[in-house]
């Protein structure tokens, strides 16, 4: 019997220009290439009698992730058309979206009115560059014989052989990112910057992105917006006319998109579906509203296929299948009844493997801070453990509650950095954000089993509980008159913070004045406003610590990853003397003090019932 031969292919953005994107139209431009750039490649590797073992589902073109996995015997040859073929996509993108400027945006008109012919020559170069220097491609196969994760080992070690070229320019940068040359037809035709007219091709660039707003309407450029060449790419490829253009070349790439796949997905980004979340409103006096958005991630999938990788080759490329085929379908879902996950007070931006993006809103009054909070009660067991099977892998989810005058770009960066939070406390959490319209903000982050009830089931039974709560935390809020007030736990915890209450006493170290503090105030505040049972999980040192089984994660701690305190504490499965020890810590403490100091603040803004 042959031994299965695998190869794994992945691909990254030089210089991050996928990832810097700062609007909603430009994240679905940057998932829609992404989707594109791995459908290629997977229908390439096909028509190769290569079997595509990751990702599941290969002929649904959205949602696709960047890291292929292929089995067969593969050929130099083989793979040089693969990798020939996904360049030769990526310039087709380009070429689509250069080539439709050109043909329709062909004059501009100076200060004095007069029009004059735009010399495309000029910028022809830049193009050039990007369309042969945007991306980084690896490609790594095993030997007969060797594992999906020894493969992946090894396309780790050739990533690490960064070969890439950045691209330099003279001018202005984009408004958006910042790190590239504004898009226009004069870009490289002053080398020596100390000859750049600031003001003279100021003026021109407004008029071209004018041009450019006039003809595509101003939902896809706004006339204030100077992009960048990728920058524009992102943003033109999802307009419905430029993607069938792009459909029309395919037969260049010799594939077939046999669902329309392409053009449909500029469909679903058609201006009218933006309509209802517009937050920059036409009339002043029209009322803004706040809206909630939400970002998470897949924990820990690559440990899950190291472990799987034990069980032996066969187990782990049907792992492998089975993982991929599951989240696919999963995000599938959640994109086409997205009105059944949401209850009809949102919709899903992305959904594609284990990522997801999402807001929360209604179309005809504002949603209130409190309905958000309450969908998030039941997420992980109704939302991302949704039927028929539970997931393998858990979610971390950032949430940010905006204020109107937010700009969308901001709130984007928010819900990224509210999802680091929750993965770097220790994963299997959400962090929520409440964002000012100064730019300010509050973050409170904390385990799914505190909101989800049938998660605390299933911690309990690690903690070994014997009383449960009936409500989730949130829910067991009482005031001193029974009631749902939280300004009394906010107002409480404000005057604390202002004697220094939680920072508890000062002793003298090694010639040092230190603070010593202790949690007996947090400790009180938690059995007046949300009970004795709640206060008996939440401090004991038990509920702090992640728990793991051989690096994979078995129970989530408050405080999370033992190892955010010291980095040479190892994974332990249960609670022990070393993390009894480490409980004794100042920063531990002080760490718990904060956690219950930001659940007052955030608690405050996300529990009210109209904003």
């Amino acid at each position: 019997m042959n031994q299965p031969v695998y190869t794994v292919i992945t691909f990254a953005p030089v210089q991050g220009f996928i990832e810097k994107s700062r609007k909603l139209r430009d994240l679905y431009g940057s998932s829609y290439i992404l989707s594109f750039l791995s459908w290629v490649i997977c229908q390439v590797a096909e028509t190769q009698k290569l079997e595509v073992i990751s990702p599941a589902l290969p002929n649904i073109t959205q949602g696709m992730p960047n890291q292929i996995i292929l089995k067969g015997d593969v050929s130099p040859e083989n793979l040089d058309l693969i990798k020939r073929r996904f360049n030769q996509a990526w310039r087709l993108i380009a070429e689509t979206c250069q080539d439709w400027i050109e043909n329709n945006i062909k004059t501009w008109t100076d200060s004095k009115k007069e029009t004059h012919l735009w010399d495309y020559s000029i910028w022809k170069r830049d193009w050039d560059l990007w369309k042969n220097h945007a991306w980084e491609y690896f490609e790594a196969s095993g030997k007969p014989g060797e594992s999906i994760t020894q493969v992946r080992e090894r396309i780790n070690q050739v990533k690490t052989l960064r070969d890439w070229t950045g691209i330099n320019w003279q001018g202005e940068s984009s408004t958006l990112s910042g790190t590239d040359a504004i898009a226009y037809p004069d870009l490289g035709r002053i080398a020596d910057p100390r000859h750049y007219n600031y003001p003279s091709e100021r003026t021109k660039i407004q008029a071209f992105y004018e041009k450019l707003s006039l003809v595509l309407g101003e939902s896809f450029i706004d006339i204030r917006e100077q992009l960048s060449i990728p920058e524009l790419i992102k943003r033109l490829i999802t307009h419905e006319m430029i993607a069938n253009r792009l459909k029309e070349k395919l037969p260049l790439l010799e594939i077939e998109d046999r669902a329309d796949q392409i053009p449909q997905i500029a469909k679903e980004l058609n201006p009218a579906s933006f309509k209802d979340l517009n937050r920059l409103k036409d009339s002043e006096d029209e009322q803004k509203y706040k809206t909630g958005w939400f970002l998470g991630d897949g924990d820990g999938a690559a440990k899950y296929f190291k472990q799987i990788g034990k069980q032996g080759i066969e187990a782990e490329e049907k792992g492998t299948q089975s993982f991929s085929q599951e989240m696919r379908e999963w995000g599938k879902q959640l994109r086409e009844l997205q009105a059944e996950y949401l209850d009809h007070k949102g919709r899903m931006v992305y959904a594609g493997g284990d990522d997801f993006l999402g807001v929360l809103y209604k179309v005809e009054e504002p949603i209130s801070p409190l309905e958000c909070f309450q969908w998030f009660y039941q997420f992980k067991s109704q939302v991302w453990h949704k039927k028929p099977k539970r997931k393998i892998i858990t979610a971390s989810v950032g949430f940010v509650w905006a204020g109107a005058q937010v700009p969308q770009r901001d709130i984007l960066q928010h819900c990224h950095l509210a999802e680091k939070s929750a993965k770097s406390g220790g994963r299997d959490r959400i962090a929520f954000r409440i964002l000012f319209n100064s730019g300010n903000h509050l973050e409170w982050v904390c385990p799914w089993w505190m909101l989800d009830q049938q998660d605390l089931s299933e911690a309990a039974k690690k903690l070994s509980l014997l009383n449960l709560p009936d409500q989730n935390l949130i829910e067991s809020y009482r005031d001193r008159s029974g009631g749902k007030n939280w300004t009394h736990f906010y107002q409480d915890v404000a005057i604390l913070e202002s004697r220094h209450a939680f920072r508890g006493t000062k002793v003298k170290k090694q010639g040092k004045w230190i603070e010593k503090p202790e949690i007996d105030i947090a400790l009180g505040l938690i059995d007046i406003y949300f009970g004795s049972d709640w206060q008996k999980i939440i401090f004991q040192p038990q509920s702090w610590w992640n728990f793991y089984d051989d690096e994979i994660q078995t129970f989530t701690g408050l405080l999370g990853d033992p190892k955010t305190v010291n980095p040479d504490c190892e994974y332990y499965s249960c609670f022990n003397q070393n993390l009894e020890d480490l409980s004794q810590l100042p920063s531990v403490k002080h760490a718990l003090n904060n956690w219950v100091i930001n659940l007052a603040k955030v608690g405050f803004h996300l529990t009210k019932e109209n904003e």
